[in-house]
């Protein structure tokens, strides 16, 4: 794959996650070429986009990211576990899986006094 291939390939799927800016900065183009460069593959950086993503969901962290650079990092700290074939096929599954949302018990609020105990 060439350079501009993979450079759009990456900006691509960082522009489809939820959270991330309308268009890639200048800065996004340069940290996809750095990847280029430093000859990491297109399946390991979109695997670090997937995974980052489904961990961001799972954790309820949803603020804005910035950058590409929040990517980078997971790209560059894959364990060798994190690149196994099962793996990857497990992240790529429940990336396309909604994420329960948590049991919120109504009931009891952090305000609320706890309940008086038996003697």
């Amino acid at each position: 794959m060439n350079r501009s291939d993979y450079i759009a390939a990456i900006i691509n799927a960082y522009l489809r996650v939820p959270d991330t800016p309308e268009r890639a900065s200048r800065a996004d183009w340069a940290i996809a070429s750095n990847l280029f460069s430093r000859q990491i593959p297109l399946e390991t950086v979109l695997h670090a986009i997937r995974l980052a993503t489904l961990r961001r969901r799972v954790s309820g962290k949803l603020g804005p990211i910035s950058s590409l650079a929040y990517f980078r990092q997971v790209a560059t700290r894959l364990t060798k576990e994190e690149l196994e074939p099962f793996y990857v096929a497990y992240v790529s599954y429940r990336s396309r899986q909604p994420v329960e949302a948590p049991v919120i018990d109504d009931t009891k609020t952090a305000a609320s006094p706890p309940e008086p105990r038996s003697l």
